[in-house]
């Protein structure tokens, strides 16, 4: 998402919010008491945002305040999809058919919350086999 606010010298501070906002180069004394919320809350690539503005000098800027839910359940599956191409899924053999890779990016792709409410199964992982020490 494009940043709205404008930081400038040249031009009076002014709130056009959602087109833009027109702030001053830096803050103020007055800022620290005086910033309010301008707007909804809104989204920029991975985080939770929202603009606050000094409501005496027209100072503003974008407060980040939660990572967003959306952006990183898409990033995890993005991961699923990764792991699928790369041949590292959960099967016993190391080597998989092209057919049974494709089945498990076609899984990975439809990974969404059920539709009824409940809970995803967990499945229980493999025990990992160490190497024995030769020391």
């Amino acid at each position: 998402m494009d940043n709205i606010v404008e930081y400038r010298t040249d031009l009076p501070p002014s709130n056009e919010y959602p087109r833009r906002i027109v702030s001053p180069l830096t803050p103020s004394p007055c800022c620290q008491a005086n910033m309010t919320q301008v707007g909804q809350s809104a989204i920029d690539a991975t985080w939770r945002f929202y603009y606050k503005r000094c409501s005496v000098c027209g100072y503003t800027v974008r407060c980040f305040y939660a990572p967003s839910l959306t952006a990183m359940f898409e990033a995890g599956r993005q991961v699923r999809l990764a792991l699928a191409e790369m041949n590292l899924g959960t099967s016993g053999r190391k080597r998989r058919t092209r057919a049974e890779i494709a089945a498990e990016r076609a899984a990975a792709e439809r990974w969404l919350v059920r539709k009824d409410g409940k809970e995803q199964p967990v499945r229980p992982l493999e025990p990992v086999r160490l190497a024995q020490s030769t020391a």
